[in-house]
């Protein structure tokens, strides 16, 4: 009686489903602190963020996608013109390096989704910022955009995980990216689309989260497409 009560709570453990653990507060706490000072593209703060999903990505055990492993860096001159295009590269005067940090589900399908969000911001502040006061003051950025950036891991967390367990794979594959350079012009997205890291003819469609925290009082949830 005892063995058979001991081989049934081993049957048990084995058939038990693995849970995506919750890290959502722990994220936003991490990329919105100020020691971050506001993530503003090219600076040590966003490079400290890019570090931080390059090791959430290896933990979630998302397949590197970048063209450096996670990372797509991407280089470009600052626009004087808000109206141009903007100039990606490397052999000019005053380049901002900027990355991309892409990770990969591949259930060998034709399609894929590509779920996004931009985990930059306004450092400082500067232009775009609706701070007035005379002393510079850190653009923390909790939900623009830390807050879509959680979401995007803990949704990479149950989508391996369950694809982990499924004897039937999904009929899409699944590429995660945070992007960067989106409040100086979407240009980490830009430069994604200009150069893809997969077949872009390949992707489904694309789910993209920015300001996921703040919910109206009437708990609308804005969605927009295109």
């Amino acid at each position: 009686w005892m063995f058979l009560l001991f081989l049934a709570s081993m049957l048990s453990c084995e058939n038990e489903l693995k849970v995506a653990e919750n890290k959502i507060k722990e994220d936003v706490a991490f990329l919105a602190d100020d020691k971050l000072e506001g993530r503003q593209t090219g600076t040590r703060g966003e490079t400290l963020a890019a570090d931080y999903l390059v090791e959430r990505f290896k933990a979630i055990g998302l397949q590197p996608k970048g063209t450096e492993g996670y990372l797509q860096s991407f280089s470009f001159k600052p626009k004087t013109d808000p109206h141009s295009e903007v100039e990606f590269t490397t052999n000019a005067d005053s380049t901002i390096t900027g990355n991309n940090i892409i990770g990969f589900i591949d259930n060998n399908a034709k399609t894929t989704i590509l779920i996004g969000a931009h985990y930059d911001h306004l450092g400082f502040g500067g232009e775009g910022s609706l701070y007035r006061e005379k002393d510079k003051a850190v653009h923390n950025g909790a939900d623009d955009n830390a807050s879509g950036v959680a979401v995007l891991l803990n949704l990479a967390s149950r989508i391996k995980i369950k694809n982990d367990q499924a004897e039937i794979k999904d009929k899409n594959n699944y590429l995660f990216m945070a992007f960067s350079g989106e409040e100086m012009g979407l240009l980490g997205s830009n430069y994604f689309s200009k150069n893809p890291t997969i077949d872009a003819a390949s992707i489904n469609y694309m789910i993209n989260m920015d300001m996921v925290g703040r919910m109206n009082i009437d708990s609308t949830l804005a969605v927009y497409g295109t």
